[in-house]
């Protein structure tokens, strides 16, 4: 018997998916007991330590104003909360705008040539006092109580020095924000999921807080391949700090509203991802760093490798099995009709284990995505979004991976603006 080793290979890697799949539906169920207890209504706001919100700003006169309406709806104890926004060199009135608030109360505004992200959030770390410091996308709007939430989190748990929010996309209206809307409802579970766990991949720079002792003793913030955020959180764990994730922590971002924004976005990140995972490849299957180093790490490298491997194995069988397709038709003849077209034979339908494993995948993945909507407290979400997501992710996610596995072996720093 002639052994296919492209379907033993497929089975391999559809049986891994499937069980990381379950891993974290299972995970998230039994540590139900510890998602409850994440409630902040029962911290006291005495209790609540002072933070600091950074806002770093480069060209955002559009979208600066929204962010300050949401700082200011924001609740909080008084005298507790600062902001310090930092202009980062724009081109546009982004410093003109940033003027309306030059006499807001516990507010700092600086200005700067333009030297990136990091060195904006950097620049404001010399006037941060308080004990926590958040970073905040100027395109970011946050929820009435969700500094209120991910500070709580400080209090229950005196270990913890990093803490990411739950970042969704705030009415979207275009085909990719309308995608993105359910993939950042899907985050909102995994990334809930892997917190549980210890194995935080990444604290969003959109909104995550820190313990101001932590940051500073790690060095602040780095260019990092333009992906600070997640540079920043592999440093912190490897010395030795805590990470968490809080999924009722929100804020809410637009997104790229196009698929090549969408798109270049992507690449940073998965540029940005796989040179820092190079830089700390001792992390990888290095027992001394938990579930981070056993489990998130190498799951998510490995799913580039999946990613790639199924997309090429898949073209060339719709290639190979069209080939065969049409050969038959020639011996046999074919006259065309609608009856054919509409006609159901279920003799036709796939019925191979690998069929069903992959319907499995992809009940797991909605089911991923209803508990990051049900933990988000999500209602009013349209579940016609699914359709631009699995059209979307299912045809152009390869297209990044692939471009971004490229960019990184030829060390070829991609645009993202």
């Amino acid at each position: 018997m002639q052994i296919d080793w492209i379907e033993v290979f497929l089975y391999g890697v559809v049986f891994v998916s499937l069980y990381t799949q379950v891993f974290f539906l299972y995970s998230f169920f039994i540590s139900r007991k510890q998602y409850k207890k994440d409630s902040f209504l029962d911290v006291n706001l005495k209790e609540l330590p002072t933070i600091t919100l950074v806002v770093p700003c480069w060209n955002e006169e559009k979208t600066v104003d929204a962010t300050f309406v949401s700082l200011d709806n924001v609740e909080y104890p008084q005298g507790k909360l600062f902001v310090i926004a930092v202009d980062d060199g724009s081109t546009d009135n982004t410093w003109k705008e940033l003027q309306k608030y030059v006499h807001r109360k516990n507010t700092i505004l600086l200005q700067k040539e333009n030297g990136g992200k990091h060195t904006a959030l950097n620049l404001a770390l010399n006037y941060v006092t308080t004990d926590l410091i958040c970073s905040l996308d100027a395109d970011t709007r946050l929820d009435s109580k969700s500094i209120q939430a991910i500070a709580s989190v400080f209090v229950k748990n005196k270990k913890v020095s990093a803490v990411g929010g739950s970042v969704l996309i705030h009415n979207p209206s275009t085909f990719a924000q309308k995608a993105q809307s359910i993939e950042y409802q899907m985050f909102a579970f995994t990334k809930k999921v892997l917190g549980l766990l210890g194995g935080v991949l990444v604290v969003p720079g959109a909104f995550s807080v820190f313990k101001i002792d932590a940051l500073r003793s790690v060095g602040g913030y780095q260019k990092a391949h333009n992906l600070e955020d997640l540079e920043l959180t592999y440093r912190l764990q490897i010395a030795g700090y805590e990470v968490d994730h809080c999924h009722n922590a929100l804020v809410y971002t637009t997104g790229p509203a196009s698929v090549s924004a969408l798109f270049r976005q992507r690449l940073r990140w998965g540029y940005g991802f796989l040179q820092n995972t190079r830089d700390y490849k001792k992390i990888i299957f290095n027992p001394k760093m938990g579930a981070f180093g056993m489990f998130t790490v190498p799951t998510s490298v490995f799913a580039y490798f999946v990613i790639l491997s199924v997309f090429f194995i898949s073209w060339y069988k719709i290639f190979d099995g069209l080939i065969h397709y049409f050969s038959v038709l020639q011996l046999v003849g074919f006259n065309p009709s609608w009856q054919y077209f509409i006609s159901l034979d279920w003799f036709f339908v796939n019925t191979q284990a690998l069929s069903f494993l992959s319907i499995l995948i992809f009940i797991s993945v909605l089911g991923s995505v209803f508990l990051g909507r049900y933990i988000s407290g999500i209602r009013n979400g349209s579940f016609i979004n699914f359709v631009p997501f699995f059209i979307l992710y299912g045809f152009v996610v390869p297209f990044w991976v692939l471009r971004s596995v490229y960019s990184t072996l030829r060390a070829s720093t991609p645009s993202w603006r």
